[in-house]
């Protein structure tokens, strides 16, 4: 047996082979977030994903499913079948010990205080569920708008769109936004305007949270890096001499969601089995192949198919068909692409995992009601980063935690004002990656 069985959920965490098929019904946090460690090293995943549960609990359970040396000496994991360098991080660290002891603390504390479970303390509260609720009405306001074709609707939809989404799709993706995993798996079928789910957790959460910044680990490095190179890792181009100007970043970030997240590199991945030479995929059956496909044509062919069978003119509806989705990628990539790549994260490393979650990422307006709304609470990705199964909402009194924790362990953490900051210090790392000399 040289691979993995395709019908069995097996995976590798620190270095041993286990058999998850018969623990996947009953798996707490569902069978879809243990899915995603199938066929793969899923050790980055275990360890971010239970970071409040007693460990000899883990090992209790992680003991009953063990495969023995001559079951597993010839497994490969997907990375090694698809030539994927492994990247081991440590996992002994004080400074993670810290940290998680001192947040495990805060919802000790907001559990006892809402007389819920350690985890449904970490999910939405009622009143998160209310500020989504309201979201969401101001979208479907927008909506009505949009399809009545009004001309200011053109950007308010899409804006709409994009604050009702984030707070939303980003949570329940990282099955962050409650405690019950169907909820947090249905969310995200809701706004397929944003990925496919099933690509997003390949892109997302297995390749970019997992391993931020590390070469050929992180697909987000290499997103069509032809046109623009984002690490010194890629190798340099005469046409990454254009991301200097402003206005090609504009541009990129105007288009990169239309033809690269939503419709090219989905198409790749289930063409090749891996995205974007980093995360490989585990071979899926034609029928589940076909309804991806098929939800892809119609997303994308809806978003612009719709306004020529309700307008009366075609200058009308090519507007329509066209303009509110390149805003969307523009929303969308002003808040995603500010976090990481900077000059001063986008080539930090520790291989203390925790540290390297919080050297690789910085937080932006951190006090700010506006941007943690507009982003989703994206601009606290360092908290982000270090819980990811923790509601966005918790993040405002999660970070002075980390924040001092990290000043009394030595570790650097970055932040800036606000927006304006944190696209300027992306901007100047665009440019820096421009140069031919800032090659490895």
């Amino acid at each position: 047996m040289a691979t993995a069985a395709k019908d069995r959920l097996v995976t590798k965490i620190h270095d041993k082979w286990y058999d998850l098929t018969d623990f996947e019904k009953i798996h707490p946090g569902g069978p879809v977030a243990l899915g995603l460690a199938s066929g793969r090293d899923g050790t980055v995943m275990f360890e971010s994903h239970h970071p409040f549960t007693h460990r000899k609990i883990l090992d209790a359970i992680l003991q009953k499913y063990e495969l023995d040396e001559e079951s597993s000496r010839h497994l490969k994991t997907l990375e090694e079948q698809h030539g994927i360098a492994e990247h081991r991080f440590n996992w002994k660290s004080e400074f993670g010990d810290a940290l998680k002891f001192h947040v495990k603390e805060y919802f000790e504390a907001e559990a006892k205080r809402r007389n819920v479970s350690l985890v449904a303390a970490t999910k939405a509260p009622p009143e998160r569920w209310f500020e989504i609720a309201v979201l969401g009405v101001i979208f479907f306001a927008t909506l009505v708008s949009f399809i009545r074709g009004d001309w200011i609707s053109l950007f308010t939809c899409p804006l709409g769109v994009w604050v009702f989404g984030v707070n939303t799709f980003h949570d329940a993706a990282h099955f962050a936004l409650h405690k019950n995993w169907r909820v947090n798996c249905t969310v995200p079928y809701l706004f397929p305007h944003f990925s496919s789910p099933f690509v997003w957790y390949h892109q997302h959460n297995i390749g970019h949270h997992s391993y931020p910044n590390v070469a050929h680990r992180d697909p987000d490095l290499v997103h069509h890096y032809w046109m623009k190179r984002e690490h010194k890792s890629v190798k340099w181009l005469p046409a990454h001499e254009k991301q200097r100007n402003l206005s090609f970043l504009v541009f990129w970030w105007t288009v990169a969601v239309e033809f690269g997240l939503a419709t090219m590199e989905d198409l790749w991945m289930v063409m090749y089995n891996v995205y974007n030479e980093s995360v490989p995929m585990k071979v899926i059956s034609k029928k589940r192949l076909l309804c991806h496909v098929i939800g892809r044509v119609f997303t994308i062919g809806g978003i612009h198919v719709w306004p020529f069978f309700v307008f009366d003119t075609w200058t009308r509806s090519i507007i329509f068909a066209t303009i509110p989705y390149l805003w969307f990628s523009f929303l969308f990539m002003m808040n995603t692409q500010i976090n990481h790549l900077t000059p001063e994260t986008a080539h930090e490393a520790d291989q203390d995992w925790y540290k390297h979650q919080v050297i690789t990422a910085q937080d932006f307006g951190v006090a700010s009601r506006f941007c943690f709304l507009m982003s989703g609470g994206l601009n606290y990705q360092v908290v982000h980063h270090l819980f990811p199964t923790v509601n966005h909402c918790h993040l405002v009194k999660l970070q002075p935690i980390v924040a001092r924790l990290c000043e009394k362990h030595g570790v650097e953490y970055k932040q800036v004002a606000g927006y304006a900051a944190a696209i300027k210090a992306h901007h100047a790392h665009t440019v820096n990656m421009s140069f031919k000399d800032n090659e490895n």
